[in-house]
């Protein structure tokens, strides 16, 4: 059935009574009314007759099935839950018709496409609506664009576009989903060439609350197209379609850089980073890595990836290597760009571990208290589970007004991420607590921001740091386009 088909057969079907409605979308429905007052369905409720959806459209899959196990593993195990119902959607049919279903009857939902949220909200002990076939993905080289369902992973994307002599400007991880990814922003090794992906989205399809198919762009539903760059997951509706811009580009500059040195001697090359990511040409984006070696010294690795030309990327590093002398470095590779995504990825596995992510928006550069803090405080974290990461933002990132988009920190130095994982169950309590010391060691030294897509369930103030001077026009898109809150996680908006 194609689309169009599809949304016609919808708008007769509300033109039936409720009843006739329900009928019309189980096998075995009986009226009730469903007044959105609240989840009125407890999550240990048995779940009511389910949708009459052909597994052309849909995988009802429930914990009986023998298929169920497949599909049901999450990155974080620290925050699985086992649903009753993973519904797999094919189509935005089938997207409509869950959603229909589940507001009808006033069930507990969540959303996913990837599956890599750091606090689960793509889990739920209820019912699952999953996108992850929803994963087509159609090039226009005329007009230079890729439109993709949203549970393509970024590394199918990469080697997609990357065929055809084009780049999405994204993130290092091939296993995380495009939709989560560009909803909260995406940032990546082309971010200060290129800006986000958030930057590079064009247009939108949703199924909003009440099934309706939902079209954003700069022309139509332009609120919720702004709130759809950088507004996070999950808060207005499915998006079952995203219709990207791409960029010529078939080879890149990838360099790195790298020390062990006494946390002094640290202090010197983080503080020489953040000097020249600050002002670096726009053609380099980098990070710095800062961790613990065996020996207990810090370990820096200096990374990034440049379109620019050899000459200007040794040039730029020249200074750099006169402070302290590498361990290894420069080492300055020209590759094709999907060898350079192999490069920063941590392969094409989907990785299962126990984790929790932190994260700082850094307005302006750490201060030499700030950076001794961070270095002392990784003594006290298991050196080979924790990394901390600083990126540099700037460049086409800052050509972006902060009201132009929901991302608010525009203007922002760069980002921290805290990044702690580890492989067994019986650490979370001692993992959670040591991650916590190490960033409230950090307040007095950050702005307090936070990066919606690195979300923390242990800040007491999120909405205000995930979107800052934006959260009061997202708050108000929120009452027009869902004024019921049906779509909800434990973040949302």
């Amino acid at each position: 059935m194609t689309l169009e088909k599809a949304m016609t057969s919808r708008r007769k079907l509300r033109g039936l009574t409720r009843r006739q409605c329900l009928k019309a979308l189980t096998n075995t429905a009986v009226f009730a009314p469903a007044l959105l007052s609240g989840w009125r369905a407890a999550a240990d409720a048995p779940l009511p007759p389910l949708p009459d959806l052909p597994e052309t459209e849909a995988l009802l899959l429930t914990p009986k099935d023998k298929r169920f196990a497949h599909y049901d593993t999450a990155f974080n195990r620290r925050t699985m839950l086992r649903p009753k119902l993973r519904a797999l959607c094919k189509t935005q049919r089938a997207v409509a018709a869950m959603i229909e279903w589940l507001r009808f009857y006033n069930t507990p939902f969540a959303l996913r496409s990837g599956g890599h949220c750091f606090e689960g909200f793509s889990q739920s002990d209820s019912v699952v609506v999953d996108t992850r076939l929803m994963n087509a993905i159609d090039i226009d080289t005329a007009n230079e664009t890729v439109t993709t369902g949203p549970g393509a992973s970024l590394g199918a994307l990469y080697v997609a576009v990357g065929a055809r002599g084009y780049v999405l400007s994204a993130g290092s991880c091939l296993t995380v989903g495009v939709a989560g990814h560009a909803l909260g922003g995406g940032c990546g090794y082309l971010s200060r060439q290129f800006g986000f992906l958030c930057d590079s989205l064009q247009s939108t399809e949703s199924i909003d609350p009440n099934g309706r198919l939902i079209v954003a762009d700069g022309a139509q539903n332009a609120d919720l197209f702004w709130a759809s760059r950088g507004g996070g997951g999950g808060c207005f509706g499915v998006v079952t379609r995203f219709r990207f811009r791409l960029f010529p580009l078939t080879k890149v500059l990838v360099f790195t850089l790298e020390w062990s040195l006494p946390p002094a001697q640290a202090l010197t090359v983080v503080k020489a980073w953040q000097a020249w990511a600050a002002q670096a040409p726009e053609a380099i984006t980098s990070t710095l890595t800062i961790g613990l070696d065996p020996k207990e010294h810090i370990w820096l690795e200096w990374a990034g990836q440049s379109v620019g030309s050899e000459d200007q990327l040794r040039r730029e590093l020249r200074g750099l290597l006169k402070l302290e002398r590498t361990q290894a470095g420069p080492n300055i590779k020209l590759m094709p760009f999907l060898q350079a995504v192999d490069h920063f990825s941590e392969g094409g596995d989907y990785q299962l571990i126990y984790a929790k992510g932190k994260s700082d928006i850094l307005l302006t550069p750490l201060s030499d208290d700030g950076i001794a803090v961070l270095i002392e405080g990784l003594k006290n974290l298991p050196k080979d589970e924790f990394v901390v990461v600083l990126y540099a933002y700037g460049g086409a990132i800052a050509r972006v007004a902060p009201s132009d988009t929901a991302f608010p920190y525009r203007n922002a130095f760069g980002c921290i991420q805290y990044d702690l994982g580890w492989d067994k169950s019986d650490k979370i309590p001692l993992r959670l607590l040591q991650m916590r010391r190490l960033y409230d060691s950090m307040r007095p030294y950050v702005s307090g921001g936070a990066y919606v897509n690195y979300c923390d369930t242990e800040l007491k103030t999120w909405r205000e740091a995930y979107w800052g001077p934006n959260l009061s026009r997202l708050k108000d898109i929120k009452s027009r386009f869902d004024p019921d809150n049906v779509f909800r996680h434990g973040q949302s908006i």
